[in-house]
């Protein structure tokens, strides 16, 4: 059995069936548990997102150990190093948060697509719906989900910018990622663009406050 498989039999239909009892919608349990997933990965991306707000406030001095060491790639990648160690800062650091949830996004899509939970949401008297969404293994026909997916993945896109120089990348990026999540996302079931808008609103959300709000973890 790999690490995908365990997750959903012991993990995530368990949790979603012990949350049905206490609210009979398999929607809301899902909502609940990327709530339970934010919080349990809170630690570490309140300690990456500081990371970053670091690294940012950094910048303005990389760019003076570039133009200083011109023509002297080793001399400014050894300055780097330096400066960020003295800083406590890893400019690789914002991407941890989500590549360690990952597992958890591709056993949310592996729980929905399931044969398991396919027969929890066939079980007499279920509702396999949520809301306006009348089935939660079937794709969002509405568009809703994928919009939303689109609005925050542009809106996280935004909050990254902080080095002037940087502009014009980022604008393109904020183009280009929003239009591919939702195209990515019009063939992933209902359950899982639930899973998805969510995390991606309470990400939003976190990064903001440490990023753009929270004066700590200034650079010397």
């Amino acid at each position: 059995m790999n690490p995908i498989t365990a997750m959903v039999d012991n993990i995530m239909i368990p949790f979603l069936e012990a949350c049905y009892g206490f609210y009979p919608n398999y929607g809301v349990s899902i909502l609940i548990l990327t709530l339970v997933i934010k919080v349990i990965f809170f630690p570490l991306s309140k300690k990456q997102f500081e990371k970053m707000k670091i690294t940012q406030k950094l910048q303005p001095k990389v760019k003076a150990l570039q133009a200083k060491y011109k023509g002297d790639p080793k001399k400014i990648q050894q300055e780097m190093m330096k400066l960020w160690k003295e800083n406590n800062a890893n400019p690789l650091g914002g991407c941890l948060p989500a590549l360690v949830q990952l597992p958890f996004f591709l056993a949310i899509f592996y729980t929905i697509k399931s044969d398991a939970f396919l027969s929890l949401l066939t079980g007499e008297g279920i509702n396999p719906g949520f809301l306006i969404w009348s089935n939660l293994a079937a794709n969002d026909t509405t568009y809703i989900l994928p919009t939303l997916i689109a609005a925050t993945t542009y809106l996280s896109q935004k909050l990254y910018v902080t080095d002037p120089s940087q502009k014009q990348m980022m604008a393109m990026m904020a183009i280009f990622m929003p239009i591919m999540m939702f195209f990515v996302s019009l063939n992933m079931p209902v359950g899982v663009l639930l899973y998805w808008t969510l995390n991606q609103a309470v990400s939003g959300g976190i990064q903001y406050y440490f990023v753009k709000r929270n004066p700590k973890s200034e650079a010397t």
